[in-house]
């Protein structure tokens, strides 16, 4: 039975990614305003960071490959540029590369992290709620809020793949299985940089004990060690490619945190322009009340569940202190979090009704993001 509703969140998100990708399939000139002329899969796939993370799938990092047949990305940038692209996303592209062009390899790679995207999020909702069809929907929910995560997961991004790792090693963690959930979320941080971030949430419990100065059961915590040395790991890789550990430090553009918090509404920032931003303000709404909500209406019920509200927390008030236009996309993975939270709320059939018609301008919001959002490619003979 639970086979079966997990399989239609599965369905859900496959087929939305098919409808998602449909105007470039069948190359529609105009859409509901939309001028899709001229566009193809091809504008999928030169989405950012698509190409770039093709490049570390083809290259693994080899500065000499990288210059050689890479260089009108590079756009005359260093080769450690990127390091700021962690392997996890690249690896599972160069995994579809064995057997299809680069292109096609990385379209695969979109719809296989769309389905463990989807598994994540139905094993995550059946930790809090034991009704499958509550747990299936709460998961569709999640495929669409925010708005981002469609125009994030329908092209060759890496959060997809990060929020599995991430809710995964939390279902584990929370089930006992302290090993799993060390491996899974040692392969978050190889896959974006706040995975560690899930280290941090490990250590809260421990660290409250020893504040209360109650005894520590380190066996318990000592797998979680396997997070910040894969990290080290692979910046001992950086060294070795690039000559240089702190490459990802030295990248630029790819570390937007500042102090105070709320730094996004100063002047004169990269990656934030204009004085539109009023947005922002409701994407902090958004998850500080769903995060509060979640402790309220689960962690206070089963505190095992506290290490998901610490994770969301942690993260949380990070996001607080980036500056950047897309903050949307940067807090995406707590975004689960956040739904559950308003679960009680979301569950209402009117506000049901309200979600289904938000899907066409979520559609639409997301196929103008990515049309506008596309990498040059001038030569993809090194790609195929």
């Amino acid at each position: 039975m639970k086979n079966k509703y997990m399989g239609s969140a599965i369905l859900a998100s496959f087929f939305s990614l098919i409808l998602f990708w449909s105007p470039f399939l069948l190359k529609t000139n105009n859409f509901w305003g939309i001028n899709f002329a001229g566009r193809s899969m091809q504008t999928i796939v030169t989405n950012f960071d698509g190409i770039n993370f093709l490049v570390v799938a083809k290259s693994l990092y080899s500065p000499k490959t990288i210059e050689i047949n890479y260089a009108s990305i590079l756009s005359g940038r260093e080769n450690l540029y990127f390091s700021a692209h962690y392997p996890g996303f690249p690896l599972l592209v160069r995994a579809f590369d064995t057997l299809l062009s680069g292109p096609n390899a990385l379209l695969a790679a979109i719809v296989v992290s769309n389905i463990l995207l989807s598994i994540a999020l139905f094993l995550f909702f059946r930790l809090l709620i034991s009704k499958n069809e509550v747990t299936t929907y709460l998961s569709m929910v999640a495929l669409f809020i925010p708005a981002r995560m469609l125009s994030m997961r329908g092209v060759g991004s890496n959060e997809s793949l990060f929020i599995f790792f991430i809710l995964t090693s939390l279902v584990a963690s929370y089930k006992g299985k302290h090993w799993l959930a060390a491996t899974l979320g040692s392969l978050s941080v190889l896959t974006r940089s706040p995975g560690i971030l899930l280290f941090g949430a490990y250590m809260v419990s421990p660290l409250l004990e020893l504040w209360s100065k109650r005894k520590v059961d380190w066996k318990l915590f000592l797998p979680y060690l396997l997070i910040p040395l894969s990290l080290v790991g692979l910046w001992l890789y950086y060294g070795l490619i690039f000559g240089d550990f702190l490459a990802y430090f030295k990248v630029g553009g790819n570390i937007n945190l500042y102090f105070p918090p709320f730094m996004v509404f100063g002047s004169n920032f990269d990656w934030v322009s204009g004085m539109w931003l009023e947005d922002i303000i409701f994407t902090y709404l958004f998850y500080g009340f769903g995060i509060g909500l979640f402790f309220n209406n689960f962690v206070k019920k089963d505190n095992k569940l506290k290490i998901f509200g610490y994770f969301g927390a942690i993260y949380l008030t990070m996001i607080l202190f980036i500056v950047h236009r897309d903050i949307a996309r940067y807090a995406l993975p707590i975004a689960p979090l956040a739904i559950a939270g308003y679960s009680p709320f979301l569950n209402n059939k009117y506000v049901k009704y309200g979600l289904l018609i938000l899907l066409i301008p979520i559609f639409l919001y997301s196929w103008n993001f990515i049309l506008n959002n596309v990498q040059p490619v001038m030569d993809w003979s090194a790609f195929l």
